[in-house]
């Protein structure tokens, strides 16, 4: 974060802490909202300082002190209440009235340290303001520009005369935009549509590149009668760039054709208004076409909107380029906004010739570097199909032509296309770095830790946007979950974070309610999330893997030196699959660590010192993840470095991620100390014994137990004191119980945990299913297993406490459902995702299914009706998925004008042999998913006439099937016809080859 940001979190912190821990600080309150004070009246500074951070060295040092301090100030106090809370929980059982005076005596110490301390800090803090003339940093309340953004947008600065020749892809885009711009001007068309064409995406995609080939496009040239290019960007002058508009649209002022200075003198002399207005008269008047390329805020767009014509039926039409999906949609709701796509890994490497040699034959005709070719295409994945980084480094790659300086470049292809643009391309380019870190700079100070936040995650990870958002909120990034998920969207919006993609036939990046359910970075955007981390001393990594994999002599690679100053760590184990090479250097790496004479193994010290400092780390967020994310860790495979993790040296943790990894037989005590924890998950690892030492963690607000017993899936856990380890969570919100917990006769007061609104894994056959008519109205995901019979549970769910109940999933029901049993939850008003695992012998009427109902999963209901005929009337169904056994039948209908608002559909039926689809049936549907259907024939004929349909995914299926779907060698198979609409398809054969026909 930026000096600014961390200023700015701390004076919200030590206020909130004045709030939440006024008993904890008494004594020293007012020290606490002095350096408030100070922090705060310093914030002002921080705008200069910080823009001026790349014009000298010292105030860069003076930033990072400045930043520094603010950490301090918030940990001492932190450790402070962390040592008062400890003390008084100790305190609970003394007899002994000495030991209470003692203990008192000793909390009057801490609280002289903690005011020492903290008037150290003041002292520090003062010494830095005084020294704030010395550097000539002023006090600012709005946005100052820096000089290194001045010289990015000079340079950015685009040209309508300028126009890039090699280019790969954008045929498609251009036909596209340009037949919107040259709609049929009927009176009844000019009406419908727009005047604004908008094209978004991400810094680099080729937006500026596309705007240009529609501005020169000869239908276009011979549409339209007048013709302005207007480069925005962040910093512009309204008067400037509507004046430079009107000189480009104003027509000949005589017929002796005025000199541009001319023309140029009589419009100087027009006020501001005038020349608007004369801008917005040529418009109506002429057919116009004006492009404002590099749009950055809704905010720009109002201060231009009153030169144009938009809401009059006329000609003139109006290209807007911008990186924000906001700013396209509020030019104007009405407006085709416009989203080009990545380049191909072929269309990369055919741009990458271009750029990058003189001939693209070259390397064919040369047998002597026949594997430059190989190499290309590897550098040019690597750009993620971001036209810009191709370019950057084609334009690379010809000044360093020979096969030596392309292995090298190959070698380093992360640091060469990351290097700002004055270093490696010419003048008028900008390098990948300079463009992308403009977005970055265009955040808030909360976004830009949202969004720095991500680096946690390593390269292609699908992140769990709840997890996420969990994990902003247990840090206090943002205030709630509800503010952390507008965050998201905006940094989606912005093009700074993709929604994430899934091959799994069961998942979706997309929820029933039109949330994000993954995200992920494009690798790029996740290069510049890393160095500004780094740079912002945000996060350290140590990348286990990776450093057996370079070299087994050396450290542990670090993002950054000072460990000791640390707030966030990831720790990555099992970087990649091991092969044959890297396992033996691994097994190697981790043999001297875990010798046992290993006491003089430099190697193995200085991991530890890293991994363990000498003092208490201040760390905040501990996430340690495993790359062999399909596979159930092993008992025996414990990690070395999870060996020697000391967790009580992270006293301040409020974020600790243990997923996937193989944990031994028990986990140290030591994480009951960690009363600060909010969040903490144990998801999908493997642990021998329950951690009955978490009963500790007053704070906790997610807990993830969700544990896997090391003898088998079907082994329990036990817990037998259960309610004494979460009936003390007053605060917690989302619990997840172990798969298989054994908990005897142990009850938990659940009406204590008035916060719960997530309860997954709850087991009827632990607990009595009554229990959970005692939890609050708060509740609005409920998980429950082996249930007896349908009706006892809706005879709980149906209590007032449970009214706003909206996801609810049902494992394992013991006895087959009836029609009546069902009906009940049409009076579940606000249910929208339901789950049913369980035999069902009739389903009821679709007015008698929840009224807001939009996702419906079915398994192991043995239908032996079609089900299609009564749900493709619910009327709100989204997401539609068939399991296994869920229909016995062998033919299934989807009727012409059913499913109109259905989404997603999976089916998985080894019955089924027909599959019709009616042309009108699911007019909206995006994507269809096929697995393990042994029985069915053939892809439906109807699926043809599905326009909407963006990606078709096969799944297990017969080589066969799949190949009447496939094109071989240039031969359509017997049923590609039908599917070759599909902009993504994904094919995977019954022995789980993927055989994709695009991507």
């Amino acid at each position: 974060m930026t000096a600014e940001a961390v200023v700015s979190f701390a004076v919200e912190r030590l206020g909130d802490l004045l709030i939440e821990e006024a008993s904890f600080l008494h004594g020293v309150t007012d020290k606490v909202a002095e350096i408030q004070v100070e922090l705060r009246r310093m914030k002002c500074f921080l705008k200069d300082a910080d823009a001026r951070q790349g014009e000298d060295e010292t105030i860069r040092n003076w930033v990072a002190e400045i930043r520094e301090n603010a950490f301090d100030a918030e940990d001492t106090i932190d450790t402070f209440v962390l040592k008062v809370a400890l003390r008084r929980r100790r305190g609970r059982g003394l007899k002994n009235i000495l030991k209470r005076y003692a203990c008192i005596f000793s909390q009057l110490i801490a609280l002289h340290k903690v005011g020492t301390e903290i008037d150290a800090i003041k002292t520090r803090i003062s010494g830095l303001t005084t020294s704030l003339q010395t550097y000539n940093i002023k006090r600012i309340e709005g946005e100052r520009s820096s000089g290194n953004e001045t010289r990015q947008r000079r340079v950015r600065r685009t040209y309508s005369h300028v126009v890039d020749e090699d280019t790969v892809g954008v045929e498609g885009n251009v036909k596209i935009l340009v037949e919107q711009l040259l709609l049929m001007e009927s009176s009844e068309n000019r009406r419908s549509s727009s005047s604004i064409v908008s094209i978004w995406g991400m810094g680099g995609l080729g937006k500026t590149t596309l705007a240009k080939k529609i501005y020169h496009d000869g239908a276009v040239r011979r549409h339209f009668e007048c013709f302005a290019w207007s480069s925005v960007s962040q910093q512009f002058n309204i008067r400037a760039l509507v004046q430079e508009i009107l000189i480009k649209l104003m027509p000949p002022l005589s017929q002796e054709q005025r000199k541009e200075i001319e023309k140029r003198m009589e419009i100087e002399k027009m006020s501001d208004d005038e020349v608007v207005k004369r801008v917005y008269q040529i418009q109506e008047e002429k057919k116009c076409l004006v492009i404002l390329d590099d749009v950055w805020s809704t905010e720009a767009w109002e201060t231009l909107r009153p030169a144009f014509p938009l809401h009059k039926a006329g000609s003139s039409k109006i290209v807007l380029t911008t990186r924000y999906k906001a700013v396209a949609l509020h030019a104007d709701p009405r407006a085709f906004v416009y989203e080009p796509k990545c380049l191909t890994d072929d269309e990369s490497w055919e741009l990458l010739q271009k750029k990058a040699l003189n001939s693209p034959d070259i390397i064919s005709s040369n047998p002597t570097i026949n594997n430059m070719e190989e190499m290309g295409r590897e550098m040019a994945r690597y750009c993620g199909g971001l036209p810009l980084a191709v370019v950057a480094l084609g334009g690379l790659l010809a000044k360093n032509p020979t096969l030596h300086d392309w292995e090298r470049i190959h070698r380093n292809i992360k640091s060469y296309l990351m290097k700002s643009g004055k270093d490696n391309y010419k003048q008028q380019d900008s390098g990948v770095s300079d463009v992308l870190d403009l977005s970055y700079q265009d955040l808030s100070y909360h976004l830009k830790s949202c969004f720095l936040y991500l680096a946690h995650f390593p390269e292609d990870y699908r992140i769990p946007t709840k997890t996420l958002i969990r994990m902003w909120v247990a840090e206090g990034i943002v205030s709630n979950e509800d503010v952390g998920e507008e965050y998201l969207i905006e940094l989606i919006e912005r093009c700074m974070v993709q929604i994430g993609t899934t091959v799994h036939i069961r998942r979706t990046s997309i929820g029933y309610d039109g949330r994000i359910k993954t995200c992920q970075m494009h690798d790029l955007m996740r290069d510049l999330c890393l160095s500004k981390a780094k740079q912002e001393n945000f996060l350290e990594i140590i990348d286990g893997f990776q450093q057996v994999e370079t070299s087994s002599s050396s450290t542990v690679t670090l993002t950054r030196g000072t460990v000791d100053k640390v707030r966030r760590r990831a720790i990555y184990l099992d970087h990649s699959p091991p092969t044959e090479s890297t396992s033996t250097i691994a097994e190697e790496a981790r043999a001297r660590a875990v010798s046992t004479n290993n006491n003089k193994n430099e190697d193995a010290d200085d991991i530890y010192v890293k991994l363990n400092p000498e003092n208490d780390t201040p760390l905040r967020s501990l996430l340690i993840l495993s790359y062999l994310s399909r596979e159930i860790p092993k008992r025996e495979e414990i990690h070395w470095m999870l060996r020697k993790l000391e967790l009580k040296k992270f006293t301040l943790l409020r974020v600790l991620s243990l997923e996937r990894l193989a944990l031994g037989e028990k986990l140290p005590k030591s994480i009951g100390n960690l009363v600060h924890l909010k969040f903490l998950s144990f998801k999908h690892s493997i642990l021998l014994h329950f951690p009955l030492f978490i009963r500790n963690l007053g704070c906790i607000e997610t807990l993830d137990l969700r544990l896997l017993s090391p003898l088998g899936h079907d082994e329990h856990m036990t817990c037998l004191v259960m309610n004494e380890v979460i009936g003390r969570m007053r605060w917690l919100r989302h619990l997840y119980l172990p798969y298989h917990l054994n908990v005897g006769k142990s009850k938990v007061q659940w009406e204590k945990l008035s916060n719960l609104e997530t309860l997954k894994h709850f087991d009827a056959e632990q607990w009595d299913i009554k229990d959970l008519a005692h939890l609050t109205s708060k509740l609005q995901k409920l998980s429950v297993r082996n249930v007896k019979s349908f009706k006892e549970l809706m005879e709980v769910i149906l209590k007032p406490s449970h009214s706003n109940l909206r996801t609810l999933f049902v494992n394992g029901v013991g006895t087959q459902m009836e029609e009546t049993d069902l009906k009940q939850l049409s009076k579940c008003q606000h249910l929208c995702k339901l789950f049913v695992d369980g035999e069902i012998r009739n389903l009821p009427e679709p007015n008698l299914f929840p009224p807001n109902l939009t996702e419906l999963c079915l398994q192991s209901s043995k239908l032996q009706q079609d089900p299609t005929p009564i749900l493709e009337r619910l009327p709100n169904l989204t997401i539609l998925s068939f399991w296994y056994d869920s229909y016995i039948g062998e033919e299934m209908v989807l009727s012409r004008n059913g499913f109109l608002r259905l989404k997603v559909l999976r089916l998985m039926s080894w019955s089924v042999k027909r599959l019709k689809v009616d042309v009108g049936a699911m007019p909206n549907l995006n994507e269809l998913s096929i697995g393990q259907c042994i029985s069915l024939e053939m892809v439906p004929e109807g699926v043809r006439y599905i326009t909407t349909l963006q990606k078709l995914q096969i799944s297990y299926m017969s080589k066969d099937f799949i190949r009447r779907l496939q094109v071989i060698d240039g031969k359509e198979g017997e049923d590609f016809y039908k599917v070759q609409h599909v902009p993504s398809i994904i094919l995977i054969d019954d022995d789980g080859v993927r055989r994709s026909i695009r991507p």
